[in-house]
């Protein structure tokens, strides 16, 4: 019976995998391929086959991409909660550190968000240049989504590598909805950097009054 059922799954493995032959790697980039395709079942099959959940982009600009971030970035909760199910490390980082959680942070998907910190992600987690989730939604413009990285334990005190906070970047983007969000949450408008430069002096390269007005520079 046991090898009966070895001929009748690996000739359905390979059905499964061929249609993907431009990507190198057989059964593991079928698996991210199905994931970006949004053939839900499909990942499920693989996964039910023994494709690791750890399956990852080869060389090029997503390298180390694993399926975790390709599911997190397009808003599959389905599908991140099925790669976690079969074991998927969810603070995974690619090669320049990222995590699924920044990726989601990104894309603004703050409901991707909250089921990754559920199972265990780490919101405060940083790489190079000192980008944090809470960074680089600010940096984004998604104001829902600092909220919810906030409401679930991401640091509001959080600078980059240049010491600018939270509130600073937002300014300096000249993001007025992003700057009423981080005054709202606490953030302090006279915070300054190695070189004495906070979030108003920032707003003024802009020259817009409304930036001005929440920084508390003008009446």
């Amino acid at each position: 019976m046991a090898t009966r059922r070895f001929f009748i799954l690996v000739p359905l493995c390979l059905a499964l995998a061929a249609p993907l032959s431009g990507w190198a790697g057989g059964a593991a980039q079928a698996l991210l391929e199905a994931i970006t395709a949004r053939q839900v079942e499909r990942v499920a099959t693989l996964l039910e086959l023994g494709v690791s959940p750890e399956a990852a982009s080869g060389p090029g600009e997503s390298e180390g991409k694993t399926a975790l971030m390709w599911a997190a970035e397009t808003a599959q909760a389905d599908l991140v909660a099925l790669l976690l199910l079969h074991g998927a490390a969810v603070d995974r980082s690619n090669p320049k550190g990222g995590t699924a959680l920044m990726y989601a942070a990104v894309a603004g998907h703050s409901d991707i968000i909250e089921q990754l910190v559920r199972a265990g992600a780490d919101p405060n987690h940083r790489v190079r240049h000192g980008w944090t989730p809470l960074l680089l939604a600010t940096a984004k413009g998604h104001t829902d989504t600092v909220r919810t990285l906030a409401r679930l334990g991401a640091d509001l005190g959080t600078r980059d590598v240049y010491g600018w906070t939270l509130l600073m970047r937002a300014a300096e983007l000249g993001d007025p909805a992003m700057v009423s969000t981080l005054l709202e949450l606490g953030l302090d408008p006279a915070a300054t950097d190695g070189n004495g430069t906070n979030a108003t002096e920032l707003a003024r390269r802009h020259g817009e009054p409304e930036l001005l007005r929440l920084l508390g520079a003008i009446h």
